[in-house]
């Protein structure tokens, strides 16, 4: 069916346009190895190939329709297309729907690494199981491994629409997770990390068994401190997730509907003059990089916040209308999920600092584990999560804390973020790393 993919498109994208619509179609095709094992047993090995289309028809009178399907066939995608032409008489019309005109566009082929797209299945539960084995013999605290889990993967994206675009990417990946156990006594504590990149060579095993057994230990000895405020120093994980938790706030739909704290707020100082937050999509050291996204509009790099004023909300086609601005190239989608929608691939905070500088402190709590601030309100900002990591005094750890609250507001998160680190880590669609937020209220006991 790859072979002539293109061909096939353009048949499904005449009978939209024979219907009076305009249309769009994406296609994902995964080839795909995966080896894990728990409690020294090996738990999934596989290797398979899987595929999704996501379909976008426009009626003349702008009402829209989608539809999806995992049949990779010419008869799957013209029934998928036949299935959105019925639904699309019962949606309501909106103007601001259409599609891309951007037919040129950069075809990426630095992101395609082929002794990782031909590593056998073998190597790969090799490679996970050597995880393991080396997580077990690191320190004689762990007990055990629940999970360490070795992939790779090749991934074929297509794109066209009904005017005339055509535009197909290929890149591979291959990523590496452990979460393990560490007991000493009555006191037990997880520790969990991994690492994603395009290529199996950039994958350092002994890296993510240092830290997860490192994360581990410390916990064991983990208290509850009092209640007060504290400056927060966020482990670059932590920091990935406070970045990926901006994504709602800044999409440009939610803020068209209201839905965001930072509606209304363009050319505002939203944040200290030190946050500068970019969206780069081409950035050739991601493990995911993007020359279009599923709407078939190009990514460019671009300052989301600069110096602490808002200077773009992040724009699909549909929002940018809205807006009447252009559309930024935020509108994504991925094979388990076909129909885009708005997000993101590779937004972080521009760096001001060396990670030692920053953890070069008097006092702080550095967050490695924050759970919940996917639950953050976007429309007032207030979240309530449970954090835990260690103490620092004068640049060092010398404690452990657990159990503990963070509350507060995404605009104070961003009004106190004081340093930002350069030792990045990716987490699939953002990129954290460690970064210093002066004065929050953490509750304890």
């Amino acid at each position: 069916m790859m072979n002539n993919i293109q061909q096939i498109l353009e048949k499904a994208l005449l009978l939209i346009k024979n219907n009076d619509c305009k249309g769009q179609i994406n296609v994902f095709s995964v080839e795909n190895k995966n080896a894990s094992f728990s409690i020294g047993k090996l738990e999934q090995l596989s290797e398979g190939e899987q595929g999704s289309v996501g379909i976008k028809i426009i009626s003349k009178e702008g009402k829209i329709a989608t539809s999806s399907t995992n049949i990779l066939s010419e008869k799957g995608i013209n029934q998928a297309v036949e299935k959105a032409i019925q639904m699309v008489k019962y949606t309501q019309p909106d103007e601001a729907h259409d599609v891309s005109d951007e037919k040129e566009f950069t075809y990426i082929d630095w992101a395609f690494d082929v002794d990782t797209k031909n590593m056998s299945l073998n190597e790969v539960m090799e490679l996970a199981q050597n995880l393991e084995q080396r997580a077990k013999k690191s320190d004689p605290r762990i007990k055990f491994v629940r999970g360490a889990s070795y992939e790779t993967s090749l991934t074929r994206i297509y794109f066209a629409n009904t005017n005339g675009l055509y535009k197909n990417a290929l890149f591979t990946n291959a990523g590496a997770s452990i979460s393990l156990a560490a007991i000493d006594d009555q006191n037990s504590a997880m520790g969990f990390d991994f690492e994603v990149a395009q290529s199996a060579r950039l994958i350092e095993i002994d890296r993510i068994v240092r830290n997860s057994v490192d994360l581990a230990i410390s916990g064991l000895s983990a208290e509850v401190l009092r209640s007060g405020r504290y400056d927060i120093i966020l482990s670059p994980v932590a920091a990935g997730m406070l970045i990926s938790t901006l994504t709602t706030p800044l999409s440009g739909e939610n803020v068209y509907k209201g839905k965001s704290f930072l509606k209304d707020r363009l050319g505002e100082k939203v944040a200290n003059n030190v946050v500068n937050l970019i969206h780069d999509p081409m950035d050739g050291s991601a493990p995911l990089i993007a020359s279009f996204d599923n709407e078939g509009t190009n990514t460019s790099r671009f300052n989301i916040i600069e110096n602490g004023v808002l200077k773009s909300y992040l724009h699909s086609i549909y929002s940018a209308n809205k807006f009447n601005t252009k559309p930024t190239g935020n509108s994504f989608a991925f094979a388990d999920n076909p129909i885009p929608s708005i997000g993101t691939i590779n937004m972080h905070l521009i760096s001001n600092k060396t990670r030692k500088e920053i953890m070069n402190i008097p006092n702080a709590l550095y967050v490695t584990n924050i759970m919940g601030l996917h639950t953050a309100d976007p429309i007032s900002g207030r979240f309530s999560v449970q954090i835990s990591g260690r103490v620092i005094k004068d640049g060092e750890f010398v404690g452990s804390f657990r159990g503990m609250t963070l509350a507060g507001t995404l605009q104070e998160l961003l009004t106190n973020l004081e340093s930002v680190g350069s030792d990045f880590k990716y987490l699939g669609t953002v990129a954290g790393s460690t970064t210093l937020i002066r004065d929050l209220s953490v509750g304890g006991k």
